[in-house]
């Protein structure tokens, strides 16, 4: 309720990317993890490595006020992800709204 009535909240344009999170380098934690199931391993282009953890996609304002965020596996698409996100809060769906984001990667 707090970011709807910020004043940046009701711009026209929103940007959307995401980011690897890394969770472990030792296979024996990636193994014993309670994130075990959920964190996958995947490749990370912009690091050029390989990696074990979550991908973290972002929703924002070009002023950076947060509107939505979401926790994948590394290898989950971004355009999928940011689809859902914005299908799941009816809120957030706007007439005219528009999305911008990078080419991204997908699986």
């Amino acid at each position: 309720m707090l970011r709807r009535n910020c004043e940046t909240f009701h711009d026209d344009v929103w940007l959307v990317d995401s980011t690897p999170v890394e969770c472990s380098r030792s296979r024996q934690t990636a193994k014993r993890s309670d994130l075990a199931g959920w964190a996958t391993y995947g490749h990370c282009a912009s690091q050029l490595t390989v990696l074990w953890g979550l991908r973290l996609h972002l929703i924002c304002t070009p002023s950076s006020l947060p509107i939505a965020a979401a926790l994948t596996g590394v290898k989950d698409d971004e355009r999928t992800t940011a689809t859902a996100m914005i299908d799941d809060a009816p809120a957030l769906k706007r007439p005219g709204q528009i999305l911008r984001a990078d080419k991204g990667t997908g699986p």
